[in-house]
């Protein structure tokens, strides 16, 4: 049986169509960030081949393709007969080091552009929503929010995740959605990362507990400024952990 996180939004959201140019890398990578960030966590099984190619989009070969480069770099394992399937076996130390790769090999400028998209996003979300009328709707988006209480990094961000997806869900665009689901899966588990120092997941946690304050209250402008602020500090936990992991790169290839 898959693990019950497969039917949350943020995990969703990873097999969500792919695209149509370099499939088998961005299918790789995909699968890569949710692995490394702890969104899919080791003894998670995937959808079946069949089931990925019709959620991605693309052909069952492309899908074989992805999978078994994931198989070669001992993130995935395959078990057979009943029950068996692709299962995820990356440890902690190697889904450090992954991690690490990934942030290394992303500029600056890349970082803080992807970051500036996505908060770009999440203010046409609230905006829509306001203009909409649909600030009471989030009432009940807060009382799902205030009820998680993820206890590490991995957790944390499937909330965080599963929070921005229902935010997009109930602007009512299928544009914003789309673009949601998009930048999420390029760049949202890499943005959220600093979610596994505590404290500043307290501090995000409350932004967002204000952001859907000021939205219900009306206060628009308030809670997309509360809601930057939160993707400011994530921003600046991840370019510091970017500088960290270039300098290890750096002493490792000496």
């Amino acid at each position: 049986m898959e693990d019950s996180r497969s039917n949350s939004a943020v995990t969703a959201a990873i097999y969500a169509p792919i695209g149509e140019k370099a499939l088998v890398s961005r299918i790789r990578q995909r699968l890569e960030d949710a692995i490394a960030t702890g969104v899919l966590a080791p003894g998670d099984r995937l959808p079946g081949e069949t089931a990925l190619a019709s959620r991605f989009r693309v052909s069952l070969v492309t899908v074989r393709e992805a999978l078994q480069h994931l198989r070669a770099t001992n993130l995935l394992y395959t078990k057979q007969g009943r029950g068996g399937g692709s299962f995820v076996a990356v440890d902690s130390r190697h889904a450090s080091a992954l991690l690490e790769q990934r942030i290394a090999a992303l500029s600056r400028a890349e970082i803080t552009d992807l970051a500036t998209y996505y908060r770009t996003i999440a203010d046409g979300v609230l905006r829509t929503i306001s203009a909409m009328g649909l600030e009471e709707n989030l009432c009940a988006v807060r009382e799902t929010f205030i009820r998680a209480d993820p206890t590490d990094g991995a957790a944390a961000r499937s909330v965080q995740g599963g929070l921005d997806l229902r935010l997009a869900g109930e602007s009512q665009s299928v544009r914003l959605v789309h673009e949601q689901i998009r930048i999420q899966n390029d760049f949202g588990a890499l943005l959220w990362i600093g979610l596994d120092d505590a404290e500043l997941r307290d501090s995000i946690f409350a932004l967002n507990r204000t952001m859907l304050d000021e939205m219900i209250s009306g206060h628009t402008d308030a809670a997309i400024t509360a809601r930057g602020e939160a993707v400011t500090i994530s921003l600046r936990w991840l370019l510091s952990r970017r500088n960290d992991a270039q300098r290890h790169e750096r002493e490792n290839n000496r």
